[in-house]
């Protein structure tokens, strides 16, 4: 996505970032994507075999590059929690997949990489507990049914009350503020 290549950009010449401060991760395995979503789902997305409506629940048309950036971008969530734990701060991006559920895609997410890079985290033995924040104009329903029942993992959600998703999970802790 044009998107990703232009903040890159704006970054660098501002000076927040430089070369070698950028970390490029490599494709998690599907073990560690299987923790938050189904091998069914995951397979049929790689694949190219999901049905018509539910890559227009998408939001997105399917191609061999999306698959690649969808992967990549959930990757670099994976690879940024973990240099985050050895250097106290990382971002990834490109990450923020918050409506993708564990058996479908949804509001232009496909895989939830909020919900992956800490089960990932907790299965590796790597944290004892998690705590997601997310502050976003659109709740994080897929990532709060995710995770609904992981009681090492809290998630935080503040959000508009008046838009999509127009039925909102339950997140740990939800606030909800007016339109405007």
């Amino acid at each position: 996505m044009p998107k990703f290549r232009l903040l890159y950009e704006i970054l660098m010449k501002d000076g927040v970032i430089s070369e070698s401060s950028v970390s490029r991760p490599e494709i998690i395995p599907a073990e560690k994507i299987h923790l938050a979503h189904s091998p069914y789902y995951i397979t049929s997305f790689v694949k190219g075999t999901l049905e018509r409506q539910e890559i227009r629940r998408t939001g997105l048309p399917w191609s061999e590059q999306l698959v690649t950036r969808t992967l990549t971008a959930l990757s670099g969530s994976v690879l940024s929690a973990e240099i985050a734990l050895k250097k106290g701060i990382c971002c990834n991006v490109a990450g923020g997949t918050h409506h993708a559920h564990y058996d479908f895609g949804s509001g232009f997410c496909i895989v939830n990489d909020l919900a992956v890079a800490p089960l990932s985290l907790l299965h590796d033995g790597r944290v004892s507990r998690v705590m997601i924040i997310d502050l976003d104009v659109h709740q994080g329903d897929g990532t709060a049914r995710i995770l609904d029942g992981h009681d090492r993992i809290f998630t935080f959600s503040l959000h508009c009350k008046e838009n999509f998703p127009f039925q909102k999970a339950k997140s740990s802790l939800d606030i909800e503020l007016p339109e405007g």
